[in-house]
């Protein structure tokens, strides 16, 4: 589904997969490997050539958003780019990038936002104002911190930071899409009403 020019959406199709995002050329999150012939048919409905996507993104290391890496790099020719911060929890030698990327002309910039995991970014786009930001925070939810690297009081931290951003367009690892910046601070408000109150 497009978001907006060269911005797409593939929703996850059920347990332990992830939403994938297309940005350009690079594939964020590719998901389940199980779900990743969906999502490439949904793909080429949309006129994306899976063979033209240069650049696998993770926004952490979870298996229900990592899960097709290596098949779809295997069978489309795609490499590993990682952001340089988070670059010592990836086992193999990658490419590497900075707090500022091009991918295909689009200008994006890289937060490091720990909390659901310790290697977990969120990639805005300054010009569209839109935020993928994987399981960081969820339409009136937040990423679970029950799992190992997570804590708490960093979410916290990582989820007042991107509140802060110009924010139309709220993209996140599971859940549905949020649209508009006051229905995005709305949801803002409500996180901090209902989960960081104490």
């Amino acid at each position: 589904m497009k978001i907006i020019d060269k911005l797409y959406w593939y929703p996850e199709r059920g347990f332990m997969d992830c939403n994938t995002y297309v940005i350009g050329d690079a594939i964020i999150d590719p998901g389940s490997s199980i779900c990743l012939s969906e999502k490439i048919h949904e793909m080429q409905k949309d006129g994306i050539d899976a063979n033209e996507i240069n650049w696998v993104i993770n926004t952490h290391l979870h298996p229900d958003h990592t899960g097709a890496n290596d098949e779809f790099m295997e069978d489309y020719g795609a490499k590993m780019l990682v952001y340089e911060e988070v670059k010592e929890y990836f086992p193999n030698p990658h490419h590497y990038f900075g707090d500022e990327l091009k991918i295909d002309g689009i200008d994006l910039n890289i937060t490091l936002t720990p909390g659901h995991s310790p290697e977990s970014i969120s990639i805005y786009l300054p010009e569209e104002k839109a935020l993928i930001c994987g399981d960081l925070i969820f339409d009136r939810g937040i990423g679970r911190v029950d799992l190992p690297g997570g804590d708490f009081k960093e979410l916290k931290r990582s989820i007042e930071k991107v509140s802060k951003l110009e924010i139309e367009y709220l993209l996140p690892g599971h859940g549905e899409v949020i649209w508009g910046k006051e229905n995005i601070d709305k949801n803002f408000s409500f996180i901090r009403m209902s989960y960081f109150w104490m």
